[in-house]
This record gives C-alpha cells, structure tokens and sequence, in this order.
C-alpha cells in the first residue's frame, strides 16, 4: 500500500513539475508601448551592433489608442531605440530580459517614460542625478564666461582668467569625483561600463580609460560594451605617443589619393575636423597661424574631414582659408581615417614626425604653436 501512495505521489510530483515547466515563462523581454495621438503606423525596435550599424530587431503595428507590443530576447542588456518609421530619434534606452513599459507622445517619442527596464534605471541616474549637478553648476560658470569675454570677443584680464580657471578646475574636480563613486558604485553593472564610454573615452584619458576599465568585474569587462572599451584601449596603444602612425589614404577635394605615408620626412598634423563644428571651425585659424609661421621650415598639415557632403566641406575650406591638403571619404563619424584612429570627437590632431612616429596629440590654441616654437628651434 505504502509503495502504490508512494508511486501515485511521485506521479503526481512529475506531472506537476511538467505542468509548471510548461506554463513557465520562457525567458525574454515584453514592450508594451502608447504613443499618444497615434492610431496607426509601424514602430520598430533598433540596436546597433559591435561595429556600428543599426539593426532592426522586431517591428509591430501600432494599433488604436497608439498601443504595440514588441517581444523578444537579449544574451545581456543593449541598447536599444524604440522608433516611428521614417524617424531618426527615438526611446532610445538599455533593454533587458524583462516587461518594460514605454509611454510616449507622437511628437517627442525621444522623451518617451520607459519603466521596468531596471539596468536601464541604473544607466539613467547618472543623467538624472550625478551629471544633473554638474550641468547645474557648469551652466552659470559658462553663461559667466560668455559674458566677461562677449562671446570670445575681448580677451580676460589677468585676474578675471584666474578667477575663471579656478571655477574650471573645481568643476572638474566635482565631474570627476561624482563619476568616479559612480563607477566603481556599479562597477559590476553595464551602466557602469557605460558611462566610461560616454564619460572617460570622450572626455577623459587614455591612462583613465584604463584605470577604470581595470575597475569593472570580470563578467563586465566580458559584456559588449566591456570589450568595446578593451578594443578602446588597445586602439588608444596603438595611437599612443611613440607609437607609429598607422598609414591611409583618401581622396582630395580633386579626386585624387593622398596617403598619410606620404608625408614621411617632414612634422605634420593630422586634423581631423568638419564643416559643422563650431569648436574645430574656432581652432582653424590658429592652425593658419601655425601652418603659414612653420611650412618653409618642413611642417605640413593634413587636413581629414568628417563630412558628408562636399560642397559644404569645400566652403569650408575656402571660408576658413585652409591652405593645405584635405582628404574625406564623405562618410561622417565612419569616415575609414578617423574610425582606424579612434576619433569620438572633433577637432582631433595627431603630430607625426618626420619618422612616421606620433609625436604629440590634441595640440591646440597655444601649445600648438609652442610646441613646434620648440621643434623648430632645434632644428
């Protein structure tokens, strides 16, 4: 008798065990979405790969009253952008294997509320908290600057420029503390991996990117967004002064091929810059300065364009009366030169000597021209 009870239990212990395995959620994520003021149209979920390309991954009708609902799995939490066809911005927000909620307006889907998303949450503290302060302060600090120089037209007096670079220094003091508890507070989150990218790699050091990279666990360093920030550093290497300038070529405003090797004998500086920057359409004529003060004596310039369209890139080069060679491929931020040395941002130069070794990095305003006062005046 014990043994037919003891068999039945076991039976029923199997066949409840089956019926939870099957009614068990399989593992993934759910977005249940409105977008207000829409009753129909096509919204679709975006990434983008390891090398930069956006991929749509899952794509559904918006039904009436704007709902949709976009379902599917992530081996670990990447960014992704819920967008309108046809739109270029969107919810854009780091996706998990969980049931998140995406509340939106037709016209602003980019303010979307996202919620559940709980390394998402994470992610965006640092905005809504640590870079809140510091835009905080930053802000009066640059509206001050704007007004003691006119918008860059008079020049501070002595005291006015300590005054100001004092409040430069502690402003970044208090960036870089708040960012730092920041990272190692989530060193064993993506969030943390993530705002290095953002923080460190565009705004930071080679040497910190490093130190910080070291920061994270090792589960973190093997994420997607870990091993960008090991392929950050290992391009940074290889892009390091000492190291030898790695060679390309691309076409001039005439068409014709220009290679970086082709420069070998003399000093000169890569720029890498566009049309559209206001900060590298500032430096420009500092760099005039420096190319009419120093060409006869062996430096060149070699000027690489993030562009894309070339009658802006040309007007450019005229308006600003840049001299010297210019190359683009018209591909913008995968412009093949600046990808292959790591460029994130703009105005970017890279000093090569006459033995195709870099020989200084992001040279501007004066340390441009003191630096080759000191190169030329040896020679």
């Amino acid at each position: 008798m014990k043994s037919t009870i003891l068999k039945s239990g076991l039976a029923g212990l199997a066949l409840l065990t089956v019926l939870n395995s099957c009614s068990k959620k399989e593992e993934g994520f759910t977005i249940n979405g409105t977008i207000a003021g829409l009753e129909k149209g096509t919204v679709y979920l975006e990434n983008t790969d390891e090398k930069g390309n956006k991929k749509i991954v899952d794509s559904a009708e918006i039904k009436p009253g704007g709902i949709f609902t976009l379902t599917g799995k992530v081996s670990e939490p990447l960014l992704h952008t819920v967008k309108l066809k046809g739109e270029e911005y969107g919810a854009f927000f780091l996706l998990s294997n969980e049931d998140i909620k995406v509340e939106a307006h037709k016209d602003s889907i980019f303010k979307a509320k996202v919620s559940g998303a709980t390394q998402n949450d994470i992610y965006k503290s640092y905005y809504d908290n640590e870079f809140k302060k510091i835009q905080n302060i930053a802000g009066p600090i640059y509206k001050l600057s704007d007004s003691l120089t006119q918008n860059g037209k008079v020049k501070l007096s002595a005291e006015q420029k300590t005054a100001m670079d004092k409040k430069w220094k502690d402003l970044q003091t208090l960036a870089d503390d708040l960012t730092d508890k920041f990272i190692r507070n989530n060193k064993d989150k993506i969030a943390g991996a993530l705002v290095i990218s953002d923080r460190i790699v565009s705004y930071g050091t080679p040497e910190q990117v490093k130190m910080y990279y070291a920061v994270l666990t090792p589960e973190i360093q093997k994420s997607v967004y870990g091993k960008q920030l090991k392929a950050t550093i290992d391009l940074n290497d290889k892009t390091a002064i000492g190291a030898t300038a790695l060679d390309f070529s691309q076409t001039d405003v005439n068409g014709k091929t220009v290679k970086l090797s082709d420069y070998k004998g003399k000093y000169v500086l890569v720029d890498f810059w566009a049309s559209w920057c206001g900060p590298c359409r500032k430096e420009n004529p500092n760099v005039v300065v420096a190319y009419k003060t120093y060409h006869d004596k062996g430096f060149d310039v070699l000027g690489v364009s993030l562009d894309d369209k070339k009658n802006l890139w040309e007007k450019a080069i005229e308006k600003d009366g840049l001299t010297w060679t210019h190359v683009s491929d018209l591909k913008g931020w995968q412009n093949e030169a600046a990808v292959l040395y790591g460029v994130k941002m703009v105005p970017t130069n890279y000093l090569i000597g006459p033995d195709g070794k870099i020989v200084a990095k992001n040279l501007r305003e004066a340390e441009l021209q003191s630096k080759l006062k000191e190169i030329f005046s040896k020679s």
